[in-house]
């Protein structure tokens, strides 16, 4: 069936995860920070920890009713569906996997290409490889870098293993029937598009799905800056992992592509907090008329309309005169909607729950929310208003960096 998501409260009907498995252990012994560099206070990852909490969430959504898919397996899927899958997947996955050189992409390519099924390519791309995994075209007889002590150490990693692909939503977004391989801002997240556009170009459920921005594009721009309105409108945030220019890109081909129902894109500054880096950690809709809001949001940041020119393939922008507030009204034409701020009516609990992504929620239908169950004075907030609380603990997974919505990828929602 194809991907339908025209807002982010539409009911949630199939959804798109990942569950982290051995890519979270697989590095030499003081490594950690090497390879979970968005973990600068921690030493370890708990992987019994991130299960229960991945398995919780999961229960959470069927227990909704969704359609849960995992990425992997959707992967290896696409894998065994044609021939050509496998060596553009390989092809794509060598071009991003960081390896400098001649030599080192050759051996990484010919690690990959050894495996012998999709399951194992799967994994070998997931988990990481090391040097002494591959085989390299010196490799035989006597060698000075050996004599020398210059040679690789085989418990090195050649690639890193890809250990934030529990968040979902950031390479790729679903907008309207179509997709965004997004440009990611730290280069090792752009191997994790190299799997979406396998799945999405050869999958069988998925193949024919349209591509509203291209993943080689010049300027980045990352799924969590991305909200659905409605059918006709979505906003984008200019931050931190989000450029403007990007932006422009998306918004010509969103306005003017055929297969996108799209009238207006809506960019909003997001403003510069350490832990907080995309839209949807400062602003979600959580009903028809309700959000919940980082305060500092409405205050500072500016919004602008692009929407069509008169000359075809160009766009016109104007600046919203009274920001966030006005943006969000006109687009969905709803004159007087609510807004919800983190922290409740605690302007001293503001901060903390907004670093603590207590704007960072997954609506499972209208007035039916996901929320991070530690922000508790929001989510008292929340169910003032009337809103239906999901309260769940994902702290192993997100460490901080995203709530309940970072872990999902919607692929079909309710209109």
């Amino acid at each position: 069936m194809p991907i339908h998501v025209t807002s982010e409260i539409g009911k949630l009907k199939q959804a798109l995860l990942y569950r982290p498995g051995i890519e979270t252990q697989n590095y030499p012994e003081g490594h950690f920070g090497q390879v979970f560099s968005l973990r600068p206070s921690s030493s370890l990852f708990d992987l019994d920890r991130a299960l229960a909490e991945c398995d919780a969430y999961t229960s959470v959504l069927e227990h909704e009713d969704v359609e849960v898919l995992y990425l992997d397996q959707l992967l290896i899927e696409a894998l065994d569906s044609c021939p050509e899958a496998r060596a553009s997947f390989v092809d794509s996955f060598v071009d991003e996997c960081g390896a400098i050189g001649a030599e080192l992409q050759q051996a990484v390519r010919e690690h990959l290409e050894h495996t012998r099924s999709a399951q194992e390519l799967v994994s070998a791309s997931i988990g990481g490889i090391r040097h002494g995994q591959v085989t390299y075209c010196f490799d035989g007889g006597d060698r000075l870098a050996e004599l020398t002590g210059e040679a690789y150490a085989p418990d090195e990693l050649l690639v890193s293993p890809l250990n934030t692909m529990w968040f979902v939503r950031d390479p790729v977004s679903t907008i309207g029937s179509g997709i965004s391989f997004n440009h990611m801002y730290w280069p090792e997240r752009n191997r994790e598009v190299a799997l979406y556009q396998t799945i999405f170009k050869y999958h069988p459920n998925f193949k024919d799905t349209p591509s509203f921005y291209r993943h080689d594009s010049t300027f980045h721009i990352e799924g969590g800056d991305i909200i659905n309105l409605d059918a006709h409108n979505v906003a984008v945030g200019i931050s931190q992992r989000t450029e403007s220019a990007a932006i422009d890109m998306l918004a010509r081909t969103l306005l003017w592509n055929p297969d996108s129902s799209i009238d207006a894109v809506w960019a909003i500054e997001v403003p510069e907090r350490s832990l907080c880096i995309h839209l949807d950690t400062y602003l979600s809709r959580v009903d028809y008329d309700t959000f919940v809001v980082d305060p500092q949001l409405l205050a500072e940041s500016r919004s602008y309309q692009i929407t069509r020119n008169r000359a075809e393939n160009l766009c016109q922008i104007h600046a919203v005169e009274k920001g966030v507030k006005e943006a969000l009204a006109a687009a969905l034409g709803i004159p007087e909607l609510r807004f919800i701020p983190c922290g409740g009516s605690n302007p001293n609990l503001a901060e903390k729950e907004c670093t603590n992504n207590a704007a960072s929620v997954l609506c499972l239908r209208p007035g039916k929310v996901c929320v991070y169950e530690e922000n508790q004075a929001t989510n008292a907030a929340l169910e003032q208003a009337g809103i239906d609380l999901v309260p769940i603990s994902i702290h192993e997974l997100t460490n901080g960096f995203g709530g309940p919505n970072c872990l999902c990828l919607p692929l079909r929602r309710d209109e």
